[in-house]
């Protein structure tokens, strides 16, 4: 073990308090996306899976508001983002000054929080991948610890546990099993005879089974649902999905993370760096899930974050090619990257807040759409406006004090949090299971506590659909109520649309 040097770790500490502060205070003034609402509805029961994820998540949630004592400051809700990428900060430091030295950890860390899905995406918001990256990079010092002592218990039995766990925020933790098992393969069959292996393996395997047994009782529906998104077969070719995608995994892992992992790569194999054991563990696991995704893109349309894990794995590489390139103790390639870092999260803020134009359709039916800044501005103030409407039609005897609010999509959550929530009015799904996931378990749980006879929906101008078309399986009448309006910097930037339906058809709400 090498002897810590306590300069780089107090570089390590200031760099994770200094950055994590900019964090909170994002994370408490930002209001909630679309996602973070869905996952904050994950939090108000707790379940051994749900339908699009496994529930570390919902978990983390519960931790962070106390319970849900805290769930009305977003902030709380999003803390244990913020803890997250503070702890993953530090096993990448550890895992990294094991593998090399204590200033190539130093600069894996920084190129860590450098990362756009790091430090924003996982950092910042809360989405599974939170507490994946801190048991992802966890097992990846497990790993680099395993090699070094292949002999000792422990290592291996945390490495099953953080493995496990890793999974049990996102399945893509099974990446981390299949970059170990190539290496394994490949490399050190001996390690098959090795009841330590099998020992790692049952504990994580444990761990997940609460995920398969959820499957299993709802016939597999969060693989028929994933397994639909990343299918290939008989699909045609998309050239703009995958330069999307290429586009994607430059952008979210940082630019200059980038342009460092793919020189770092061409170093490795012109042995500029020395092959470690753990490196090419690492590569198996970055490169092929970064693969396997370019392939699945050149067919389906992925989402920019997938491939943050696979980044992330490659990370180390990076760095240690940095410590051996140069030898300034603060690189300037990794002040680059964390300043290009800095630099757009205070942008993303500044836009949100203070752009003075609508980045998406300035106005009509439709104000707003395609500007994704609006996803987390206006819905405080539009939700306190609806709120009043609400308890005035109350406290006249036009609607009964149970009247819910209805969703066709699963992004209702976003209407729930911030239209429902602070009057305790109960948010219903209306549609099938493919679009409302979740909320086909929450309508089981709510159905008795409301008076589907009449109720409210809210459809915001960048998310506009039909009402009408949406509905007309549950509702005879949809009336117009009211349309409330929200400015940024004196200038339209999206409406939120009050329609009132009635003539209940008495539909099932719950999945049989």
């Amino acid at each position: 073990m090498q002897t810590a040097n306590w300069s780089y770790q107090k570089k390590v500490l200031i760099l994770i308090a200094a950055i994590c502060l900019l964090r909170l205070i994002l994370a408490f003034t930002v209001q909630l996306g679309n996602d973070e609402s869905y996952y904050w509805l994950y939090s108000q029961h707790i379940k051994s899976n749900y339908f699009d994820h496994p529930p570390m998540v919902a978990l983390w949630i519960r931790a962070t508001t106390l319970n849900l004592w805290l769930q009305n400051y977003p902030g709380f809700i999003r803390l244990g983002s913020v803890i997250s990428c503070a702890l993953a900060t530090w096993f990448m430091y550890k895992c990294v000054a094991q593998l090399s030295n204590e200033r190539a950890g130093f600069i894996a860390a920084c190129l860590y929080n450098a990362s756009f899905y790091a430090g924003i995406t996982a950092g910042i918001f809360i989405l599974p991948d939170s507490p994946q990256m801190v048991f992802w990079t966890w097992s990846l010092y497990m790993m680099v610890l395993i090699i070094k002592e292949e002999n000792n218990w422990k290592y291996w039995l945390l490495f099953g546990i953080a493995s496990g766990l890793c999974i049990m925020s996102k399945v893509h933790g099974l990446f981390i099993w299949i970059g170990f098992g190539c290496y394994i393969l490949f490399y050190k069959r001996s390690w098959l005879m090795n009841a330590k292996l099998y020992a790692a393996l049952a504990i994580s395997i444990t761990i997940c089974l609460p995920i398969l047994f959820w499957n299993i009782k709802y016939n597999f529906i969060t693989y028929k649902f994933d397994g639909a998104r990343i299918d290939i077969k008989g699909a045609v070719h998309n050239w703009k999905y995958l330069f999307t995608e290429i586009c994607a995994q430059i952008f979210i892992n940082n630019p200059v993370n980038f342009v460092l992992i793919v020189i770092a790569l061409f170093a490795l194999k012109k042995r500029f760096i020395q092959r470690l054991p753990a490196l090419t563990i690492f590569n198996f696991a970055g490169i092929l899930l970064a693969s396997i995704l370019l392939i699945i893109s050149a067919y389906r349309q992925t989402l920019p974050h997938w491939s943050g894990p696979a980044y992330i794995t490659l990370l180390p590489l990076a760095a240690i090619y940095l410590d051996k390139k140069t030898k300034n103790n603060f690189p300037v390639a990794a002040r680059l990257s964390l300043g290009l870092h800095v630099f757009v999260l205070l942008a993303f803020a500044w836009i949100i807040y203070f752009f003075p134009k609508n980045l998406g359709v300035p106005s009509g039916t439709f104000t707003g759409y395609g500007d994704m800044s609006l996803d987390m501005y206006g819905w405080k103030q539009s939700g306190e406006k609806f709120d009043s409407i609400y308890q005035d039609q109350v406290e006249k005897k036009i609607i009964p004090p149970n009247t819910p609010v209805v969703c066709y999509k699963w992004w209702g959550a976003h209407i729930e949090y911030y239209f429902c929530r602070p009057q305790h009015i109960k948010m219903i799904g209306l549609g099938n299971i493919m679009d409302l996931h979740e909320y086909i378990w929450m309508n089981t749980l709510r159905k008795d506590s409301v008076n589907m006879q009449q109720a409210f929906c809210i459809v915001p101008s960048d998310e506009f659909y039909n009402v009408k078309n949406a509905c007309k399986n549950y509702y005879s009448y949809v009336d117009s109520v009211t349309s409330i309006q929200i400015f940024r910097a004196n200038k339209p930037a999206h409406n939120f649309y009050v329609y009132h339906l009635s003539g209940w058809k008495e539909s099932c709400l719950y999945a049989k």
